[in-house]
């Protein structure tokens, strides 16, 4: 039972990460609609004011994330624009810019991931368990 319990415990730290970095790249009013699901998330979890804070740091780490890699983009766009212009497709640098990719993600993830440790720390069980229902909610209107 104990590796059950690990597993979920580690399955909601990455969902709850990957969710962040997908919702930080959303655009919508004011914040953008990372911004918008952090509020709704941290009014249905009902936060203490400590555990806010803890939320937005994560919240406002992704952001500037965010902001660097839209900075890149232009380059990422240009190599991509000539990559394809050329006779034949150079795997090697197609499979070098994804790595240099994944090299980005895995540098900032650990800072990520020790905001979001500490944060999951601050969480009762019963936050905890309103997050798995949010997460099967959103499951569930995917599939459907």
């Amino acid at each position: 039972m104990k590796n059950v319990s690990l597993s979920r415990k580690v399955q909601l730290v990455v969902v709850m990460l990957l969710s962040g970095l997908f919702l930080t790249a959303c655009k919508g009013h004011h914040e953008g609609r990372g911004g918008m699901m952090f509020d709704i998330a941290a009014y249905k979890l009902d936060l203490t004011e400590v555990q806010e804070e803890k939320w937005f740091a994560i919240r406002d780490e992704l952001k500037q994330l965010r902001k660097e890699a839209r900075k890149e983009k232009q380059g990422h766009l240009d190599q991509a624009k000539s990559l394809i212009m050329a006779d034949s497709l150079d795997q090697t640098e197609v499979l070098h810019q994804f790595e240099q990719h994944q090299g980005r993600m895995l540098s900032v993830a650990p800072s990520v991931i020790e905001k979001l440790s500490v944060f999951h720390a601050t969480l009762t069980v019963e936050q905890k368990e309103k997050v798995v229902k949010m997460l099967d909610h959103f499951a569930d209107k995917k599939k459907g």
